[in-house]
């Protein structure tokens, strides 16, 4: 879970993992899921099971920029949900979208939407995020498929751009 160790946007990025998690296995409505109120009820209930206790100590400002990345994130990938679970379908390799694992599509869907539309997060940078989260969340060698997917969405969708050059 989030801890304060992590910046407010990997705070946030494991938020949205989280909550394109339950997205894929309760089909809650996107709001309910935008406004994290799961999350603070779990924090707030078993905050050290779940959250960990630094989490609690984390001022009320730093929360709310975690909640607001976390939420474009959330909202911007739910948005283009169609798109993106295509764009993931193209690059997968002897395997089909509806056998990946919801941890799977989470890290993936998430990790896409910032790749083709947030110029403004590098393309790396996602790509180490996705790797994270993948080492702590799914199986063992799931980062190598997840880390050649991107790779191959960056390829595609940020060739040349202004934002991978600066």
């Amino acid at each position: 879970m989030p801890s304060s160790k992590h910046g407010f946007r990997e705070m946030g990025r494991e938020l949205v993992f989280l909550s394109l998690y339950i997205y894929d296995l309760s089909r809650v409505s996107p709001a309910e899921l935008s406004g994290f109120e799961w999350y603070d009820i779990m924090a707030g209930e078993r905050a050290e099971e779940w959250a960990g206790e630094d989490f609690l100590f984390i001022p009320v400002k730093r929360r709310a920029e975690i909640y607001e990345f976390g939420k474009e994130l959330l909202n911007g990938t739910i948005s283009n949900l169609n798109k993106i679970d295509e764009i993931i379908n193209t690059h997968l390799v002897k395997w089909s979208f509806n056998r990946l694992h919801s941890v799977d599509k989470a890290i993936l869907r998430l990790s896409v939407y910032s790749i083709i539309y947030r110029y403004d997060i590098p393309a790396e940078v996602t790509i180490s995020e996705a790797n994270d989260l993948s080492n702590n969340y799914s199986d063992e060698n799931t980062s190598n498929y997840i880390n050649g997917i991107l790779h191959k969405v960056k390829q595609e969708y940020r060739k040349n751009t202004l934002a991978e050059n600066s």
